[in-house]
This record gives structure tokens, C-alpha cells and sequence, in this order.
């Protein structure tokens, strides 16, 4: 998979945060309740470990890092370990700033809408986070399955470029916490994000 598509789309999704306020016996648990509890998220800040794997790659890589999210469009993560990276989005734009071990960096701005599949993946990952199902709907199928104390939602791309990269995104988790955020690639590439919260709001 292309590293670029695979670097924005997993500092996208691994933001996905949920500020769940309760479900009562008579709430209808589906994903527009989801979206509804998406939406009232206004700001984030959390760590993460993540996990990749490739066929290209001996052994797996390990990422360590930290993320921020602020509504309705903005995502920022900050690679830590084992390398330095910065990727921001914000609308239609992404900079994506590289700093070496001497401190030396580079720089890399360009809008979304420039690349089509790029620009479908995140634009259906912004209408996540900000919980909205129709937006959401146009670009992904949605499969919600468990409950409130132990749910997953699975996303399968509509658009057949898109799936052509990415194959399906599986998001775990319980109450208000997602747990686990994992990619599959077209090629076989696979990630796991593990998430842990600092703020939210």
C-alpha cells in the first residue's frame, strides 16, 4: 500500500473518539446512535501504540506516539518512536513534516482533493469523527455488531479505487473507549492502533 495513503489514513482513523454519555433500555443502539454520540466530541488528545505489519517487512514495526483531534475536521498525529513524523489535516489540506535524527526536517504540503482515493478515505474518516452518518454512508458500509459493553463497527469501502487500497478498517471497543483501530490493505498490509486516552471533550 502506498506509505502516504497508509500514514494519513491510520493518523485519521486512530482518532475515532466516542464521549458516550449513556444508553438507556429504551435507546435503539445502531450507527446513527454511534454518529449522534460522534458528534458530541469537540476536542481530544490521546496516546497510541500501533503495530504494522507487510509482506515487504521481516519483522513487525512498532509506533509510538500521540494524537489531537479537534471538531469538525482537524486531526494531527505525532509519530514519537521509531522515527519522527508530524501529519496534519485540516479540511482539504495535509502537511506531513519528516525530522531526522539530527534534527534536520522536510516539509510536504498538497490538498486532499488531488488524489482521489486519498481524498475519499479521509473525507469518509472526517465524517466520523464528526458524527456524520450521511456523509459517513456515502463513502463506507457500515456494519455495527455487540452492544454498548462490547461493540465493533467494520467499514468497507464503497468506491472501487478506495478499496483497491484499503480492503476494510475494523473499530473496537467498550462504552466510551475505542480500544482497538485495525486497517487491512488491499496488499495484504495490516495495522493495529491501540489508543489511550489523556483528554476529551
Amino acid at each position: 500500500m502506498n506509505s502516504l495513503i497508509r500514514r494519513c489514513l491510520v493518523a485519521s482513523i486512530g482518532l475515532v473518539f466516542i464521549d458516550y454519555q449513556g444508553v438507556s433500555a429504551q435507546t435503539v443502539w445502531d450507527a446513527k446512535s454511534l454518529m449522534r454520540t460522534l458528534a458530541e466530541v469537540k476536542e481530544a488528545q490521546l496516546t497510541f501504540v500501533e503495530h504494522r505489519t507487510s509482506a515487504f517487512l521481516v519483522d513487525e514495526i512498532m509506533l509510538t506516539g500521540r494524537m489531537v483531534y479537534l471538531a469538525p475536521d482537524r486531526i494531527e498525529k505525532f509519530v514519537e518512536t521509531p522515527f519522527v513524523e508530524n501529519i496534519k489535516i485540516h479540511g482539504d489540506k495535509i502537511t506531513i513534516e519528516k525530522i531526522s535524527a539530527r534534527g534536520g526536517s522536510t516539509l510536504q504540503s498538497f490538498s486532499l482533493s488531488s488524489i482521489e482515493a486519498l481524498n475519499t478515505t479521509v473525507a469518509g474518516i472526517q465524517a466520523t469523527l464528526s458524527g456524520n452518518f450521511n456523509a459517513l454512508t456515502d463513502n463506507y458500509d457500515i456494519e455495527l455488531s455487540g452492544d454498548i459493553l462490547n461493540w465493533s463497527v467494520l467499514l468497507t469501502p464503497k468506491n472501487p479505487e478506495v478499496s483497491g487500497v484499503i480492503e476494510r478498517i475494523a473499530v473496537s471497543g467498550s462504552d466510551s473507549k475505542i480500544k482497538v483501530i485495525e486497517t487491512y490493505d488491499a496488499d495484504g498490509d495490516e495495522s493495529r492502533l491501540n489508543l489511550s486516552y489523556q483528554m476529551m471533550k
